[in-house]
């Protein structure tokens, strides 16, 4: 029989061999990562923007983003070209909501980034972060209407993206309304749009462009006798009416694109002195960073123009 020293020292060598392997995979591992390891340090679960427009200058927004950790979270970013005003945010931690700090600050360009800093959120923990703020310059006057746009890009995929405007009582919204809304709903007191996508992929960008008119002033109720008459009238005139008013749609048409061609020529004019910076033609033309975006991607689809990344915008050429 073999002495007890013996069969001690053969048992060692499975053992030795099995640490080995083991620190092998753990440094596999660290230097090779599974194919299917996260790459951003959250899931965007959803993303959801309303405004509500408050005034002809002012809009509040509010921002809600559920997600989920992959690593201790403490902090949130957000960039906008809008000012940022009286912002306020919380974290709902599923029952559990905490205060949020939020710092506002200007970076490259002009942008603001407001800074979310809250309790840790450990990998594998999801939350719902809620930032409220009033802010402006998303709305802007031209021949007699209002007009909301806000541009939007990801930088990184998004389950559910979800957006909503709210027109207060004594609006009505006229064309152009870039996207078709999924949803429009209309009460005595607001108007409402909706769109949402889902599976939202990394670099996917958003235009939304709504037309309304200026407050409307509802008049006095009018005597019944007037109701009949304009009954009677309307028997004798529905087929003029109805010409009359294709008349005015097609001049409304008209007046929409002389509008759209004039901006389209002073860009023109512009850049016939030379290339100019996207963010440079907002500054001179005097309307939104959005506004500007949309013209221009117009005008490149026309091939009027050719626009070059640059930085975080682009530079415009006119195209000979």
């Amino acid at each position: 029989m073999p002495a007890p020293e013996d069969q001690k020292s053969r048992g060692r060598k499975p053992a030795v061999i099995g640490l080995f392997l083991i620190l092998f995979l753990v440094l596999s591992l660290c230097f090779f990562p599974p194919a299917g390891a996260q790459e951003y340090d959250y899931t965007i679960n959803a993303y959801a923007l309303y405004f509500e427009v408050t005034s002809p200058d002012n809009v509040k927004e509010n921002i809600e983003i559920d997600l989920t950790s992959h690593t201790n979270l403490t902090r949130y970013v957000i960039y906008t070209d809008y000012p940022v005003e009286n912002a306020s945010a919380v974290i709902d931690l599923g029952g559990t909501v905490e205060r949020v700090n939020v710092t506002v600050r200007k970076v490259l360009g002009g942008t603001n980034a407001v800074y979310l800093s809250f309790p840790v959120l450990k990998p594998g923990q999801s939350g719902r972060i809620s930032l409220s703020f009033t802010t402006r310059g998303m709305v802007t006057e031209s021949n007699g209407k209002s007009q909301f746009a806000y541009y939007v890009k990801f930088s990184q995929p998004v389950g559910v993206f979800h957006m909503q405007l709210l027109v207060p009582k004594g609006y009505a919204v006229l064309s152009p309304i870039i996207p078709s809304p999924d949803r429009v709903e209309s009460s005595t007191d607001r108007l409402l749009l909706e769109w949402q996508r889902e599976d939202v992929q990394s670099g996917d960008e958003f235009y939304f462009v709504v037309g309304f008119s200026g407050e409307i002033v509802v008049p006095e109720a009018p005597s019944p006798w007037l109701y009949v008459g304009v009954f009677l009238i309307g028997l004798l005139t529905g087929g003029g009416g109805v010409y009359g008013y294709l008349l005015y749609r097609e001049r409304k048409l008209r007046e929409e694109s002389g509008h759209l061609r004039s901006d389209e020529e002073k860009i023109l004019a512009i850049l016939r002195e030379g290339p100019v910076l996207q963010s440079e033609l907002a500054e001179k033309l005097g309307v939104s960073k959005a506004k500007v975006s949309i013209t221009l991607r117009e005008m490149e689809e026309k091939g009027l123009i050719t626009r070059v990344k640059e930085g975080r915008t682009y530079r415009v050429f006119l195209r000979e």
